[in-house]
């Protein structure tokens, strides 16, 4: 396929949750990216609409790690020579669930809690980048996964498997999460230091402090306390020490 197809593919895989429904979830969407493929038989109808009617059938994922699916959907599609390519619908009925469940975590849980937080801490601060400081950081590692996956995927054929496995997604997961639990304790040192100002604590004991408590609930809901005892525990003993 010419650069130009393969751009305008990777565009409008971007918009694959657009069209989602309950009957077929992101299928429309999915065929709507393989579009500019389908162009290139415009004058064999019957592969036009063997391609299209095979990926209006049912496909649900994780959007940001779609875009290898419908890169390899593409090769596959192109290399099929009677134009009958039963390869591509086992590609994505084989990918769509393990790459939901890598993409869930890591985007979902880890993040984009974590952009949050580090851009509510700014925004606390009284810095106006802050929400293009989120904006920035979240979409630029979104946007680069989605592209490098489209484009290793295309050129494998497999679904982008190396370059998915390369990055280690599932092995990042516990590093962002932590990374944002540290964040979390920064975020409540901000707030208390600037809803109680007459709290004269050192920056550096109210950091200390409040990760220390983070780790503590954390700590307590692993021991099997109902999460809502930790809350309000949480709250009384901050309000405790705030009063």
């Amino acid at each position: 396929m010419k650069k130009g197809d393969l751009t305008e593919m990777f565009l409008r895989s971007l918009f694959i949750q657009s069209s989602w429904n309950f009957r077929r979830m992101q299928n429309v969407g999915f065929a709507y990216s393989l579009i500019p493929l389908a162009r290139r038989y415009r004058d064999n109808k019957e592969r036009i609409s063997g391609v299209l009617t095979r990926h209006i059938q049912s496909f649900n994922s994780h959007p940001y790690l779609t875009g290898a699916i419908i890169g390899s959907a593409a090769r596959l599609e192109e290399s099929s020579e009677d134009g009958n390519c039963p390869e591509a619908l086992r590609l994505k009925e084989t990918l769509m669930a393990p790459y939901a469940a890598i993409g869930d975590p890591f985007f979902w849980g880890g993040l984009k809690p974590l952009s949050s937080v580090a851009g509510v801490i700014l925004a606390l601060e009284g810095l106006l980048v802050a929400p293009l400081f989120f904006l920035l950081v979240y979409n630029s590692i979104h946007i680069w996964i989605r592209l490098r996956g489209f484009i290793e995927g295309y050129l494998d054929g497999k679904g982008g498997i190396s370059f998915l496995s390369a990055i280690d997604l599932p092995g990042k997961i516990r590093i962002l999460k932590w990374v944002t639990t540290f964040f979390l304790a920064i975020l409540c040192a901000v707030f208390v230091n600037s809803s109680f100002p007459l709290v004269n604590f050192p920056w550096g004991v109210a950091v200390g402090g409040t990760f220390a408590l983070v780790l503590l609930c954390f700590w307590l809901v692993g021991r099997g306390i109902s999460s809502l005892v930790v809350l309000y525990g949480a709250v009384v003993f901050l309000f405790v020490v705030t009063v």
